[in-house]
């Protein structure tokens, strides 16, 4: 019997140290190796799943734990993205939390992560965003879903930095990161090395 093996649709950009002395204004890193889940409360328990796996259900706002960050996407519905090294068995952990109170739809080969960080990086997703990331209105812990250069995206700001993560879908990777690379080159960037 034929064995498929998984190819990350990014696997081929090669990591780079950014060296120390680095100045320019963005770092590029393709985040590998991440595990994800998207989860949906049953009918009338949304309350009851946020407080089972103690997420905060602030709107736009990123909920972090110890073993995972959430990120509301609609009424009752989350993406979870685990702290934790791939094959832990994430997935299958939240699906026992919910058991009779939500669903799970594993997402880790289905999106992938693009970090993008340094003193230019609001500028460069400015080019192909529609949101406002002025650090008035978007600080530590926003998130949003958004177009970006004609691609749909789950935008989450890390840290004040600021540092972005962008979840794609995968079909959609290989476009984006064209367009976010080629942004970038008129800003000057530096592409990073393998996130984790």
């Amino acid at each position: 019997m034929t064995e498929f093996q998984t190819i990350h649709p990014l696997g081929d950009v090669p990591p780079q140290s950014v060296e120390s002395g680095d100045t320019s204004g963005i770092t590029l890193n393709v985040r590998h190796e991440i595990s994800m889940v998207q989860i949906f409360a049953r009918n009338g328990r949304e309350m009851e799943l946020a407080k089972k796996l103690n997420i905060e259900g602030v709107p736009g706002r990123a909920s972090e734990t110890r073993s995972f960050t959430a990120f509301p996407l609609a009424p009752g519905q989350w993406m979870l993205v685990s702290k934790n090294a791939p094959g832990s068995g994430f997935g299958t952990g939240i699906a026992k939390k919910l058991k009779g109170i939500g669903y799970v739809s594993e997402q880790s080969d289905s999106r992938v992560c693009i970090r993008v960080s340094g003193s230019q990086a609001r500028e460069l997703l400015a080019r192909g965003c529609r949101l406002d990331l002025h650090q008035s209105v978007a600080s530590k812990g926003f998130c949003a879903q958004t177009p970006m250069a004609q691609v749909g995206v789950l935008l989450h700001q890390v840290n004040d930095g600021p540092t972005y993560d962008l979840y794609v879908y995968s079909g959609f990777a290989r476009s984006f990161w064209e367009w976010l690379a080629h942004t970038a080159g008129q800003f000057g960037y530096s592409r990073g090395g393998r996130g984790h």
